[in-house]
């Protein structure tokens, strides 16, 4: 009894499989296509914290009396925000010195921080066809007085342990430490070879580690990778000395 039905059993598997081999074999297929297509972005993109880049953040201007950095330019290739540095008020003195600038104040989630000094780009073409970010210092820092104006001689900015942090799995362009020359000459600061840096990328000088307050300036809080250096010849009025930055992307 066992054993027929088994058999019984086989026989009706056999014959439902063949069933089924025969309305696969008559079947039709028909295909259908999935496409997306994607234009370069022409929209500005907001300022971002480096430390939590997906985080919008209002970065404060420390130059501009009422605290709003320039506008960010529209893309598809930007530049959206880059640090104004503010290297302070000090005692005049004949030695050799070096001042380091204001950390970057954000406001972020209804709150004010601090993160090092940065500079955000974008990339938005579609191209990969790579782009440089050049830097360069517009003169020398002198006082505003129209007539006799008094210069810093020699007073140098640097750059240093810069990194790139980016909002998407791009290959990350390259970033350089750098000095600045008052000549006005361009060097870059940060690069992308072909087939890298796409999308938004930010470049800090230093981490929130290195950040310490200043004693001479109200314990402000001060970037020790973006510093002024300025020889004890130099002589110093007792005025405030400024200077402009040209920030290049290409």
């Amino acid at each position: 009894m066992t054993n027929k039905l088994i058999t019984m059993t086989s026989v009706v598997a056999v014959s439902l499989l063949s069933l089924a081999s025969a309305v696969t074999a008559d079947a039709d297929e028909y295909q259908t296509s999935g496409t997306v297509g994607f234009i370069p972005s022409t929209e500005v993109v907001p300022p971002h914290n480096p430390d939590e880049p997906e985080d919008e953040v209002t970065p404060v201007d420390p130059t501009r009396p009422d605290g709003k950095p320039e506008p960010g330019m529209p893309g598809p290739l930007s530049i959206d925000f880059a640090s104004s540095f503010n290297f302070g008020t000090h005692t005049i003195t004949n030695k050799n010195v070096s001042y380091d600038a204001e950390a970057q104040e954000i406001q972020t989630k209804g709150e004010d921080t601090h993160v090092p000094d940065y500079v955000q780009v974008s990339d938005y073409r579609g191209n990969r066809a790579g782009w440089t970010l050049q830097l360069s210092q517009n003169g020398q820092f002198k006082t505003n007085d129209a007539q006799h104006p008094s210069v810093l001689d020699g007073a140098v900015i640097s750059l240093d342990d810069s990194y790139a942090v980016g909002l998407t799995n791009a290959v990350a362009p390259d970033t350089y430490n750098t000095s600045l020359s008052p000549d006005g000459s361009k060097t870059v600061i940060m690069e992308a070879e072909k087939g890298e840096g796409t999308g938004t990328w930010m470049m800090p000088w230093g981490y929130d580690g290195d950040l310490k307050p200043d004693k001479e300036n109200g314990n402000m809080l001060i970037d020790p990778k973006v510093r002024l250096s300025i020889p004890g010849t130099t002589p110093r009025d007792a005025a405030t000395y400024t200077t402009t930055l040209t920030w290049t992307h290409n």
